[in-house]
């Protein structure tokens, strides 16, 4: 199956009387290209489906089937060579029409332009598309964002975070902007939702999902093209794959139990009902919307995880608790099975631990008899190592337990904890702040 992602560009026509919009859309339309695609002010805004490196084109098949057409730089250098005195910018890909410069005047600007389509995320990985511009106020991110991460999420941001399970993913909600670097160990999937309590800016909506990154910002969905409308495959097409679609099929594909239907009236609908809208189609409680419209601290949010700011050992303690709890970035299956080894049975485990210092204090003193030979020198090496490393058991078992129940997750509960294949343990709603309970 092929995997599509969404590109958007712009043809600038420098004269509307050579380079008309039917002009376009015939262009288009000669070459099968299934795109959305609507003038604005002289700049005919357009909007593609590509797949692969090459980054080859969605056209329909004489056989009315949806494939790989020419790749994007051929498809741009076939227009450039049909259209006149334009400018086309697709996605970085750039070329200019038949201008005469006796006519119409170039800035340095469009003559120059142009931009990598390829960046680096925060996690050394490219990715196709920049990261927005996000607003001030109020931030709700959903990723594979561990719990054991959190409290370093608070301290940084100097504001407390409320963490809620999503099943496969966490959601993480923020009185503030959190730095995408947080988000988790994957690029594989991140949803951010920036929003002005204001009103003044619209909410700025941010899809990460296999190294390619879109931007949703409710200034409206560009119509399929002419073409495009006649044709029941590519309209379908077009819906799944283009504009509003693309947000929703990734979110769908990525989270369970998410409402397609309210996902797409969320991002077709007005701006300011947008966060209410949005929340409750991925399933979160209304007090998150009330926390991304400013009427709610994220710290309040019932049933949520409230991670506060802490000085650095209270945030290692915090960070281990949830770890050795199967929150962490390591495979809960390892933690599962240290509990089970040393939290579960603490009596037998101290008194491995007691043998252990006893055997190795033992050959420490037959080591020390014969101090004079090598051989006792490290049967004396030996001996101090086990009977330290029976110590340090002991005393590292204790802490991590005292760890655990500061943080509320000792006890039978503990050890039942859901896995996933790919993303780290959460923990579920009905988990109460970290405040409260301390």
């Amino acid at each position: 199956m092929v995997a599509w992602r969404p590109i958007s560009g712009e043809i600038v026509r420098f004269d509307p009387a050579l380079a008309t919009i039917e002009s376009i859309e015939a262009s288009l339309e000669r070459h099968s290209v299934i795109a959305r695609g609507a003038d604005d002010e002289g700049t005919f805004r357009i909007e593609l489906a590509v797949t692969g490196r090459r980054r080859r084109v969605a056209v329909l098949s004489e056989s009315g089937e949806v494939v790989p057409g020419p790749s994007l730089g051929d498809l741009v250098e076939m227009m450039d060579k049909e259209l006149r005195k334009v400018q086309i910018d697709i996605a970085g890909q750039m070329a200019w029409g038949n201008i005469d410069l006796g006519e119409v005047d170039v800035t340095v600007e469009q003559a120059l332009g142009g931009e990598e389509q390829y960046v680096r995320d925060e996690f050394g990985e490219f990715v196709e598309g920049e990261l927005p511009e996000f607003t001030s106020g109020p931030m709700l991110t959903i990723s594979d964002v561990s719990y054991a991460e959190l409290p370093d999420v608070a301290k940084t941001i100097e504001q407390p975070v409320a963490a809620l399970s999503l099943g496969s993913a966490n959601a993480v909600i923020c009185d503030c902007e959190i730095p995408e670097r947080k988000f988790g160990k994957s690029p594989n999937f991140v949803l951010i939702l920036s929003t002005d309590p204001s009103g003044v800016d619209s909410p700025v909506l941010s899809v990460h999902h296999h190294h390619v990154r879109r931007t949703w910002a409710w200034e409206g969905e560009l119509p399929v093209v002419t073409w495009v409308r006649e044709n029941e495959v590519a309209t379908d097409f077009a819906g799944r794959e283009l504009g509003a679609g693309a947000f929703v099929s990734r979110i769908c594909e990525s989270l369970a139990q998410v409402s397609e239907v309210g996902v797409r009236e969320a991002l077709l609908g007005r701006a300011e009902e947008a966060p209410r809208l949005l929340t409750a189609a991925l399933g979160l409680a209304p007090e998150v919307a009330d926390c991304l419209e400013g009427l709610l601290e994220a710290r309040l949010i019932p049933g949520a995880t409230v991670f506060e700011p802490k000085p650095f050992s209270e945030r290692i303690q915090t960070a281990v608790a949830y770890e050795v709890a199967g929150q962490g970035l390591t495979t809960p299956s390892f933690w599962r099975l240290y509990r089970k080894l040393y939290l579960e049975r603490p009596c037998l485990m101290e008194a491995v631990a007691t043998a252990q210092a006893g055997i190795g204090g033992l050959v420490m003193v037959a080591g020390l008899r014969r101090w004079s030979r090598t051989g006792g020198k490290v049967l004396t090496i030996l001996g101090a190592g086990l009977a330290v490393n029976a110590g340090m058991r002991i005393l590292v078992t204790q802490w991590v337990q005292a760890a655990l129940e500061a943080e509320g997750l000792a006890g039978e509960h503990s050890s039942t904890f859901r896995e996933h294949e790919d993303l780290p343990t959460t923990r579920s709603n009905e988990s109460t702040s970290v405040s409260d309970r301390l």
